[in-house]
């Protein structure tokens, strides 16, 4: 038998490395238009070089400006940021402090006027959203980075009550990601807290709490998972003999049911009206066609302040004064090419959504083509991921309503013809069918899966039972109504 110790051994790895500029420039890629400008209020507040240009948030991002030529050659040399000034950015962490504080002096500031400022500042704490928690239990839910990936896939597409509308297979189609480790990471998600999470209905949502809770078999379990239709119809005599219990026993498994949560994200929600602000606009051309505005009302314009651009060129300041502006105007620059990079991509994807959806800007819903982050990754030579970050919280106005970016990427259904149908246009259909319907005696999946066929639709019965559900329609026998 071998003998059992520790070792330590050495071995050589590739990974990616994050640096805090690339995490800033994913996270204002990310977030939504109204955010933009208070994400950006915190780092015109930390870097004393960037200001706001008043009046231009309507007029398009220029590029970070350039210093002005200075007839000094040496201040000419300050500003061109080579590798020895970067050096002098790594040295000057420890002072900043000192000039920082010399800086407030002259404005009328004390030292100890600052200090009750930051710790003001630092002692506010946000509160961690549904996501965040989320995120933070997949990072050691699985040693398969598959599923690691998934499980984020999943969480970035729950809906504002915490459910996962969309099926698994669309999702994976969607994203290009494996079939099975979506399976498995919707398995480990409903095992998350809050419990409920993750589920694709109330059913499901009903049976994950009553499993984390040990109630897995218990009545109330098999009334939801046996008697689920009874149980809705309020037919309370046919849950008792489905599940072979008595009308105490089912009483007490309604009241058990009752303690359960219907929103799972409910403790993370805040009670306050969402602002929705369109990212870009899509309008007829003039042509017959249609074209992208892109909406920068909401995205300011910053710009470097001069005044510390002609500091740089006197030989008025000392190395760590200069090494300081050095490093905010680096930080700057940056800052300003990551506003205008967001807005060349989400222009870029919102121009290719006007080109793939076409005969959705035309004809409405029930004409979106089947489109993956996958295939527009590829045409725009980016990560799909990218393409996620870019399509995340971001919205167009289009002539048939206000739509996210991601309403635009869905599967597909087979036609006739041999193309292919968005499933948001299958239930654009089946809408039409049930609105058509006779209320004495409504279509069952059956014929729905018929009349849908006839439109030269090839769908399966199951999932026209799963579309007819996001729809919010219940079972034939369930919308019957007498006349």
């Amino acid at each position: 038998m071998a003998e059992q110790g520790v070792n330590q051994s050495q071995k050589q790895v590739q990974g990616i490395v994050l640096t805090p500029q690339l995490r800033q420039s994913l996270r204002i890629l990310q977030v939504p238009a109204a955010e933009l400008r208070r994400e950006l209020a915190e780092e015109l507040a930390a870097n004393p070089l960037l200001e706001e240009v008043e009046g231009g948030s309507s007029e398009p991002l220029e590029s970070p400006p350039e210093p002005e030529a200075s007839s000094e050659e040496e201040g000419q040399g300050e500003l061109r940021l080579g590798d020895d000034d970067f050096d002098a950015l790594r040295r000057m962490k420890e002072d900043w402090d000192e000039s920082y504080y010399e800086e407030v002096r002259s404005q009328g500031y004390s030292q100890e006027d600052d200090e009750r400022r930051r710790h003001m500042f630092e002692s506010l704490t946000g509160e961690t959203s549904l996501a965040e928690h989320l995120s933070e239990q997949a990072r050691t839910a699985s040693d398969d980075p598959a599923v690691t990936d998934a499980l984020r896939l999943l969480i970035a597409s729950l809906d504002e009550r915490g459910f996962l509308e969309e099926d698994l297979s669309s999702i994976a189609l969607r994203s290009g990601q494996s079939y099975e480790a979506v399976v498995t990471a919707h398995s480990l998600l409903l095992g998350f807290d809050p419990p409920g999470v993750g589920a694709r209905d109330l059913r499901e949502c009903f049976l994950a709490q009553l499993r984390q809770r040990g109630r897995g078999a218990s009545p109330a379990a098999r009334l939801v998972s046996d008697a689920w239709e009874a149980l809705m119809a309020r037919r309370l005599d046919e849950c008792g003999r489905i599940l072979g219990v008595g009308p105490d026993e089912v009483r007490e498994a309604l009241a058990e049911l009752s303690r359960l949560e219907t929103v799972p994200s409910r403790q993370y929600s805040r009670d306050e009206n969402r602002v929705v602000v369109p990212d870009a606009v899509v309008t007829p051309d003039g042509k017959g066609g249609w074209k992208v505005v892109m909406d920068d009302r909401h995205v300011p314009r910053l710009r470097l302040a001069p005044a510390y651009k002609d500091m740089l060129a006197g030989a008025s300041l000392g190395e760590k004064e200069r090494a300081y502006i050095l490093e905010r105007m680096k930080q700057g620059k940056f800052l300003i090419g990551a506003i205008e990079e967001r807005q060349r991509t989400v222009e870029r994807l919102a121009r290719i959504i006007l080109e793939r959806q076409a005969d959705f800007f035309e004809h409405g819903p029930s004409r979106l083509r089947p489109l993956t982050m996958a295939d527009v990754a590829k045409e725009m030579e980016v990560h799909e991921t990218t393409v996620g970050r870019a399509a995340a919280n971001k919205w167009m106005l289009t002539p048939h309503g206000l739509r996210e970016f991601r309403w635009f990427f869905t599967s597909g259904v087979a036609t006739a013809d041999g193309g292919s149908v968005a499933q948001e246009g299958v239930q654009e259909m089946i809408a039409d069918i049930l609105a058509r319907e006779n209320p004495a005696a409504p279509l069952a999946d059956e014929a729905i899966t018929a009349e849908l066929q006839k439109r030269g639709v090839r769908i399966a019965r199951r999932t026209v039972a799963k579309y007819r559900e996001a729809l919010g329609q219940p079972a034939a026998h369930l919308r019957r109504r007498r006349l």
